[in-house]
């Protein structure tokens, strides 16, 4: 059982130590034993504990030091004191320096069984909890819009992968709604409960997205001046959504690959091996399969990513949604809905959306606000112009992106990072783009 918790006991009496060690097992536990607090110290440094046992006596110290140190090198271990009649004063001492109980010898087993659970539940709540705390950045219960074929074929395989833990692959264009998928997977998943954690892989400087991931240990590079647990260990027990996971540089798509297969991780800087129960939700709006011939992306990692697929349809595939998709977000303003004139509704039917779902909103808020109090027309959607179905060329897909692209970096003033924004990709991405298109500058746009 990978995820079951890890115990240490320490204790120089064998007979006793070996028949705790080999009960624990018995019932599920990882347990090993060790005679004295140096071993019990070497451990640490290699293997992470849920809980320790600690007597209090030892041929080389007493379980009082041992305490602060193991806590010095774990801080998320719950420490339970074994003690003679004669030391209780001092066991009761170290629960004020933090241990988490005490037990006298010759100690019940079935006792020490109950407080070992009790304190390993409660390691895994404080873990919990912070996972809790990072996922309430979020936003509010999420929703699905849309009553077209292809967002039923979409809401058919979510209905049936969500409450199975096989890795899910999320694919669709930029601004599709490709983690509100992921989090409508939590939500219908027995992992509901707990922390739903969102990573952009490509908001991330590659050189610190490892941390970011698998947290890193004091002093394991330029300041890193304190232990930090990453958002693996944070989304303990729930879903770790990994966004643009195309941007991910293949190093470090070797690690993710080990922890999908295995549950174990080290933090940076660290030599010991961490195990967490946490389901992966990945997505992308890159061709995977291209990024794994062209050798950007490891074959062994997308296989094991792509267990079940998800398709996010673009808006030109579910035209049909644009009214629902308008009044979800007419709803969420609190503005009527009729605060489109017939007219704005007509352009909005009317456009392609090459940003999809997150551009649409982005043009209903540039719309409410200036159209101030009167209805919303099309001049206030579409402030350069209005596209008109009668008089607008037909165009590739590459043609309508490679416009619009330009038209947002010329409202935008050249600033990257916003144009990237607006059209709801990467900033990296958008460089990207530039570069295929040799608009490197504004000086070279045709």
């Amino acid at each position: 059982m990978k995820n079951s918790p890890r115990i240490l006991i320490v204790d120089d009496e064998e007979a006793l130590r070996e028949l705790i060690v080999a009960r624990l097992n018995r019932k599920g536990w990882q347990a090993d034993g060790v005679g004295t607090a140096g071993e019990a110290l070497a451990r640490l440094k290699t293997t992470v504990y849920s809980v320790a046992i600690f007597d209090l006596k030892l041929p080389d110290g007493d379980g009082l030091k041992l305490l602060h140190q193991a806590r010095e090198r774990q801080p998320d271990l719950e420490v339970v004191i074994l003690t003679g009649h004669g030391t209780i004063a001092t066991a009761i001492e170290a629960m004020k320096n933090g241990a988490y109980d005490y037990l006298t010898k010759p100690v019940n087993l079935a006792e020490l069984e109950v407080v070992l659970e009790k304190a390993a539940d409660r390691r895994a709540l404080i873990i919990h909890n912070e996972g809790l705390r990072l996922a309430s950045r979020g936003t509010a219960t999420p929703t699905i819009v849309g009553r077209s074929e292809a967002i039923r074929r979409m809401l058919d395989v979510v209905h049936r992968v969500a409450p199975t833990d096989v890795p899910v692959l999320i694919l669709g264009e930029s601004g599709t709604g490709k983690e509100l998928v992921a989090r409508t997977i939590h939500r219908e998943s027995r992992r509901q409960d707990g922390p739903f954690i969102a990573v952009n892989a490509a908001a991330i400087p590659e050189n610190l997205m490892e941390s970011e991931l698998f947290g890193h240990v004091r002093g394991a590079f330029t300041g890193a001046t304190t232990a930090r647990a990453g958002l693996v260990e944070a989304a303990e027990g729930g879903t770790l959504f990994l966004d643009e996971i195309g941007e991910m540089d293949l190093a470090l798509q070797a690690k993710l690959l080990r922890f999908l297969e295995t549950g174990e991780y080290r933090r940076v800087g660290d030599n010991r091996q961490r195990v967490a129960d946490v389901r992966m939700i990945a997505a992308t709006n890159r061709n995977l399969l291209q990024e794994v011939e062209s050798g950007r992306f490891r074959q062994d990692l997308y296989y094991r990513l792509n267990v079940v697929q998800v398709l996010v349809p673009p808006i030109r595939e579910r035209r049909e949604d644009i009214p629902l998709l308008i009044e979800h977000f007419l709803r969420l303003k609190g503005a009527a809905l009729d605060a489109l004139t017939p007219r704005a509704m007509a352009a909005l039917m009317g456009y392609s959306f090459p940003g999809n779902v997150r551009e649409l909103f982005n043009l209903l808020e540039r719309g409410l606000l200036l159209s101030g109090n009167r209805p919303v027309e099309p001049e206030d959607i579409f402030v350069e112009q209005v596209p008109r179905a009668s008089d607008s060329p037909l165009l590739s897909l590459a043609e309508v992106e490679k416009m619009h692209i330009r038209r947002v970096l010329e409202a935008t003033g050249w600033n990257r990072t916003e144009a990237a924004r607006v059209l709801g990709i990467s900033v990296r991405n958008l460089y990207r783009k530039l570069e295929q298109y040799g608009w490197q500058s504004r000086r070279l746009l045709p």
